[in-house]
């Protein structure tokens, strides 16, 4: 009976020994299920959180674009230089000084910040473009003078490059003025 006792002991301590080995086997096994899904949890949050974050700067960035078009557009400077648009605007200029045209010549279009770039081996995005206009006229002393001020506090990205004129015996003054345009030049889509 006792070798019967001793036998079941034996017995009943090897199957909770294979009951716990079986269990530690399932119980690591559960735990690396369970880990491999914490792992993809945090991989995945983490995926998710950029994406958030992407979304925001993005957002943050078409907002601060907006901003930007709005500020060139109520400085009314140009995003493109077209000569019409150039004719526009001096006509205004030259017909508000009673200043008569004899002719405008265009002859320079260029973009200052691809000379540069392509000097330093860099390509810009935003570029600022120029043109050179020349007005010959035929005007009276103070609407000249006239015509240059309003020239230089136009905000529509003109600058005086250089002013030559002559003055006849009836105290009329014929010249050509000189004229850069700038433009800044936008990207398509949010023009």
């Amino acid at each position: 009976m006792k070798n019967n006792k001793y036998i079941k002991t034996v017995i009943f301590i090897t199957l909770l020994m294979l009951l716990f080995f079986m269990a530690k086997d399932n119980v690591s096994a559960a735990y690396s299920i369970f880990s491999d899904t914490d792992d993809e949890y945090i991989k995945i949050s983490a995926d998710y959180e950029n994406m958030y974050e992407n979304i925001k700067n993005k957002n943050l960035y078409e907002d601060k674009l907006r901003n930007i078009n709005s500020k060139i557009n109520n400085m009314n400077i140009m995003t493109n230089i077209r000569q019409e648009q150039i004719i526009t605007v001096l006509n205004e200029f030259l017909s508000s000084c009673f200043i008569e045209a004899s002719s405008i010549d265009f002859s320079e279009f260029s973009d200052l910040n691809n000379a540069e770039a392509e000097s330093s081996d860099e390509k810009s995005e935003d570029r600022v473009e120029s043109a050179l206009v020349s007005v010959s006229f035929k005007a009276s002393y103070n609407d000249m003078l006239k015509f240059i001020d309003e020239i230089q506090v136009c905000k529509t990205g003109a600058a005086i490059k250089s002013v030559r004129f002559v003055m006849n015996d009836n105290d009329e003054f014929y010249g050509t003025i000189d004229l850069v345009f700038y433009s800044l030049k936008m990207d398509e889509a949010y023009e």
